[in-house]
C-alpha cells in the first residue's frame, strides 16, 4: 500500500485530500535521470532561457490557483497568500539573467588570468512550510539557470502544494530537468545520501541543519547550503520616531502570524522609553488581529498544534518574563489562528531562558528595556542565531556605523526585520546559516567558481 501525506486546512481544521508520499526506488531512479540530464542542461543556455521564461508565464496564468491553495493548505491570509504568488515570476525575472551570466562556459584566450564557473551537477533541495511555494522555488530557478538539475522535496506539512507545484514544472516542460518529490525526513536521508547529489540546500528548523550536517559529514563533495530561521532583534535608539517604528516592529512581529523566519522576537529599547514602546505596541496589536477568516487581517498557524505550542509557551512564561499583552487561549471559531503576544523583560535572567534565546514559529515578541546601548550591542552580537536585525535611529551615519559592527546578514534601517529583496543577498550568520547566501547569490550555491590561468 503507498503512503501518504495528510495535511488539515488551517482555517477549519478539516482533512485535505491525502498525496501519494515518491517511494525509495522513484526518488533514486529520479537523482539518475537528473544525473543524465545534466551534460544536456548545462550545454544550452538558450533552452535555459526558454524553459525559464514559459515557466514564469504558467505562474502568472495559474495565479488565482496558486492563491487558493496557499489559502487552503498554508493557512495565509488572502493577502499573504497574493503576497507569495506574486514573487514566484519575479524570482525567475530577477534569477535568470544572473543564473545564465554567472555560467557562460567560455574560456577567455584574450584574458589571463579570468575565472569562469562550472554548475555542480544535480542538486537536492529542501523546503520548509511558512513560505511553502516561494522558498523551494526561490533556490530552484537559481539551480535551474546556472545549468543544474534538480530534485526537490517540498515541506511535508503542505503536499497538496508540493503536488502542484510538480504540475507546474510540467507544465513548462521542465520536468526532464527537475523532479518534485512528496515525501517526510526519511525521504529527504534518502535523497541527499544519493551518490549523484552533488549540492544540497535546504530552509528548515535548526534540527534539520543538525541533521543534514551530520548526514554529509563524510561527503566534503557535496555542498550544504543552510537557511535555519532566526532570533531577529529590532534596536530602538533614544532619537528614533518611536510612532514609526513601533509600527515597523509590530509588522515585523505579527504580519504572518510571526511565521517568517525574519521575523522580529526580541525589542530592545531604552528603559526610559519602555512604557511608550509597550504602550504603542500594545495599541499596535490591534491591525494584526486575525478574525479566523482568511479575509482577515492575518494568517492562520500551519495547524493546531503549532497554536497551541506558542499558547503554552506564553501562558507558563519563565521568571523575568511577563505576558502583557494578549490572550494565548483565545480561540478563533475552528482556525488554527492566534492572538498577536506582546511580552516584557523585568529581570534579567530571562535572557538565560529558552523562550528568549531560541526562535518561536508564531506571533510573540519580547520586548528588552537596555540602560546601556554598549552592553546592548554586544549582546546582540553574541546572539547565535543572526539572520536579520533593524536598528530604529534618526542619524543614518549611526546606523551605518552600527550596522558595519552587528554581524547579522541583513541590517535594516527604520523598517522591519522580516522582508528581503530578491535582487540582493540572503542569509544568516551563526546557527542562522553557514555562509552560503541566496536570493541573488544562489548561483554561488550552485556552480564552482575555476580560474584560468
Amino acid at each position: 500500500m503507498t503512503a501518504t501525506l495528510t495535511s488539515t486546512n488551517p482555517w477549519t481544521g478539516t482533512t485535505l485530500e491525502p498525496v501519494p508520499q515518491t517511494d525509495t526506488k522513484t526518488i533514486q531512479a529520479d537523482c539518475v535521470a537528473m544525473k543524465m540530464a545534466f551534460p544536456i542542461w548545462q550545454a544550452q543556455r538558450e533552452l535555459r532561457f526558454n524553459k525559464l521564461q514559459k515557466f514564469a508565464s504558467c505562474l502568472v496564468a495559474q495565479r488565482e490557483q496558486t492563491i487558493n491553495l496557499l489559502i487552503t493548505e498554508a493557512g495565509k491570509n488572502r493577502a499573504d497568500a497574493e503576497a507569495e504568488a506574486d514573487l514566484l515570476p519575479k524570482k525567475i525575472v530577477v534569477s535568470l539573467d544572473a543564473g545564465l551570466a554567472r555560467t557562460p562556459q567560455v574560456v577567455n584566450s584574450a584574458s589571463d588570468p579570468h575565472t569562469i564557473w562550472r554548475p555542480r551537477g544535480v542538486a537536492a533541495i529542501l523546503g520548509p512550510f511558512n513560505f511553502p511555494l516561494h522558498l523551494l522555488h526561490g533556490l530552484i530557478v537559481p539551480a535551474l539557470a546556472v545549468g543544474c538539475t534538480v530534485v526537490a522535496k517540498p515541506s511535508e506539512r503542505c503536499p497538496l502544494l508540493g503536488r502542484y507545484y510538480a504540475e507546474l514544472i510540467a507544465q513548462a516542460g521542465l520536468a526532464d530537468v527537475c523532479r518534485i518529490m512528496i515525501g517526510d525526513a526519511e525521504a529527504a536521508q534518502t535523497l541527499i545520501t544519493h551518490p549523484a547529489i552533488s549540492t544540497v540546500a535546504a530552509v528548515g528548523g535548526q534540527s534539520m541543519g543538525f541533521a543534514l550536517s551530520r548526514t554529509l559529514a563524510s561527503r566534503p563533495d557535496v555542498v550544504l547550503a543552510l537557511e535555519l530561521g532566526g532570533v531577529n532583534p529590532a534596536l530602538v535608539l533614544a532619537d528614533a520616531d518611536i510612532p514609526a517604528s513601533c509600527a515597523a516592529i509590530a509588522d515585523g512581529a505579527w504580519r504572518m502570524a510571526g511565521q517568517r523566519c525574519t521575523a522580529t522576537r526580541q525589542v530592545h529599547v531604552p528603559r526610559s522609553l519602555l512604557p511608550t514602546i509597550l504602550e504603542q505596541l500594545s495599541t499596535a496589536r490591534k491591525v494584526w488581529m486575525p478574525d479566523g477568516t482568511p479575509t482577515g487581517a492575518n494568517s492562520a498557524l500551519i495547524n493546531p498544534a503549532a497554536r497551541d505550542a506558542i499558547a503554552s509557551m506564553a501562558v507558563a512564561l519563565p521568571a523575568g518574563l511577563r505576558l502583557i499583552a494578549g490572550d494565548p487561549n483565545r480561540r478563533f471559531s475552528n482556525s488554527a489562528c492566534i492572538e498577536p503576544l506582546l511580552a516584557v523583560v523585568e529581570h534579567s535572567s530571562a535572557r538565560a531562558s529558552h523562550v528568549y534565546r531560541e526562535e518561536h514559529f508564531g506571533p510573540f515578541v519580547i520586548v528588552d528595556p537596555y540602560d546601556d546601548l554598549n552592553e546592548c550591542l554586544e549582546r546582540l552580537s553574541a546572539n547565535p542565531y543572526r539572520l536579520a536585525a533593524s536598528i530604529f535611529t534618526a542619524q543614518r551615519d549611526v546606523f551605518c556605523a552600527l550596522a558595519a559592527a552587528l554581524p547579522y546578514g541583513l541590517v535594516n534601517h527604520n523598517r522591519p526585520t522580516a522582508g528581503a529583496r530578491s535582487d540582493m543577498p540572503f542569509g544568516g550568520l551563526g546557527r542562522s546559516g553557514n555562509g552560503r547566501p541566496a536570493a541573488i547569490a544562489a548561483g554561488a550555491i550552485f556552480a564552482d567558481e575555476c580560474v584560468i590561468w
